[in-house]
């Protein structure tokens, strides 16, 4: 990792099994691996270090809503490999009936089952 890179990210959600049926063909699909998983957890590593991780909630915070339109982190922003593989992803998408937010030329933003906006683009 160099100096100031991003470390991770540390994403809660209140229903990590649901989660993970989103998140584990995803991340390997834009090239992270799984790293470390536990009973409330997993994390996912880029080869370049750094790492995504998502948390159960406990029960006593499962009420609390997060919302990407408020005061908070909006989405994620991912870089694609290239037009094919943007291409590949939109397909998955459709096929995985997931939900799309913004469709241009060269990105794609979408939901994950937490309602949280996730973003590929390619130069």
């Amino acid at each position: 990792m160099e100096f100031g890179q991003l470390h991770h990210i540390e994403y809660y959600v209140k229903d990590l099994s649901r989660s993970n049926k989103f998140w584990n063909w995803f991340m390997p699909f834009m090239g992270y691996v799984e790293y470390q998983k536990w009973e409330g957890g997993i994390s996912w590593r880029h080869n370049r270090g750094t790492f995504i991780v998502f948390v159960q909630l406990e029960d006593t915070t499962l009420e609390i809503n997060n919302d990407r339109q408020g005061d908070g982190l909006n989405h994620i922003a991912l870089l694609g490999k290239d037009i094919n593989h943007f291409n590949e992803l939109q397909s998955e998408l459709k096929q995985r009936q997931i939900k799309l937010l913004i469709l241009k030329e060269k990105y794609i933003c979408f939901e994950d089952p937490n309602k949280f906006a996730i973003e590929v683009y390619v130069p």
